[in-house]
């Protein structure tokens, strides 16, 4: 159940109310006066803002007031800090920042009301700026504190815009090496790392597993016939076909080209062998539509299971999986040709 004292502090913030002058001027004398806040706050290479109980500012220390060029109290006193930032919604009601439905979902809104209530807030958000500003991303400590029997919040926060983005980038890393760039599945180098895992689990706990290899049917001529683009909608087509056949548990990998491997954890020959048949059921019903061309699709596949006695690593099951791929393609496609 919600806070009572947070649910108080949100309806006040609805009402907008902010403190007159003469009173900012007076809470801004006593944080002045504190000659250990003044040391402190402008040592710390952070942007610190005390807050009052409307959340005006009534000190700002001097990292904050260089960063934003109001070096005169007159310049930030009583404003709010969606305001002093330049946030767009900050205007969108008389009331100000802290008075707007886009306010009940800021982290440092959120912050600033547990804060109010007596509890220390960590919070991160964005903020949105006019004037062909770009947004701000921070992250927001707020700490509550009672000075001369008056609530107050100190607020300091920190952009973590560059650290955002070197995340992104990073997420972008991780996720280049790990997958296949078009399908989106586990490319080959994965697969073998997840392949070797699960042969040594087998191998220590006498558990099945087998691995299946998959090739398209005719995809030289989809792309001579069609063009590249298209192959490469078939292959995305092909992936989510092969994909809603396949249990949790299964890695699914594309291993080059138009082929593709899947690793059946628990999974004997004549499991495996029953997994094979669905996948290439499925393809050999399916008409992809690109554009205004149907085009079928079709692919083989072939299983094995790892064997204990012969196989001496991994490559050595997925071979025996490709040779079984090329027995089932060639029976296929004379099939075909028949």
């Amino acid at each position: 159940m919600p806070d009572a004292k947070i649910i108080r502090y949100e309806t006040d913030f609805a009402n907008g109310d902010r403190l007159a002058a003469e009173g900012l001027l007076r809470q801004h004398r006593i944080w002045s006066a504190q000659q250990s806040t003044l040391l402190i706050s402008n040592s710390i290479p952070d942007l610190i803002v005390i807050l009052n109980e409307y959340r005006q500012i009534v000190f700002a220390n001097d990292f904050f007031k260089n960063l934003n060029e109001k070096s005169q109290i007159e310049d930030y006193l009583g404003q709010r800090p969606g305001e002093i930032l330049g946030c767009i919604h900050s205007g969108e009601k008389p009331g100000g920042c802290g008075t707007t439905s886009f306010c009940s979902h800021c982290g440092a809104a959120r912050a600033i009301i547990k804060s109010l209530t007596g509890k220390k807030s960590v919070e991160e958000c964005r903020i949105e700026r006019g004037n062909n500003q770009s947004p701000l991303d921070l992250r927001v400590w707020t700490s509550p504190v009672v000075l001369e029997n008056e609530k107050y919040s100190i607020f300091t926060f920190q952009d973590i815009s560059i650290e955002k983005e070197n995340a992104c980038l990073m997420e972008e890393v991780q996720k280049l090496a790990i997958l296949d760039p078009l399908t989106e599945i586990y490319n080959r180098r994965v697969f073998f790392d997840m392949a070797n895992h699960e042969l040594v689990r087998s191998q220590r706990y006498h558990n099945p597993f087998s691995v299946v290899m998959v090739d398209l049917d005719r995809f030289k001529l989809i792309n001579d016939t069609y063009g590249h683009p298209a192959g490469d909608a078939v292959l995305r087509e092909v992936v989510r076909l092969i994909q809603m056949n396949l249990r949790e548990i299964d890695s699914f990998a594309r291993y080059g080209g138009d082929e593709f491997v899947i690793l059946l954890p628990e999974t004997s020959l004549s499991g495996a062998q029953i997994v094979t048949n669905r996948i290439m059921s499925v393809g050999d019903r399916s008409i992809f539509l690109y554009k205004d061309f149907e085009i079928p699709i079709s692919f083989s596949a072939g299983v094995a299971e790892f064997q204990f006695d012969v196989d001496h690593d991994i490559d050595d099951v997925v071979s025996r999986a490709d040779q079984d791929l090329y027995r089932v393609k060639k029976a296929r496609s004379e099939i075909l040709i028949d």
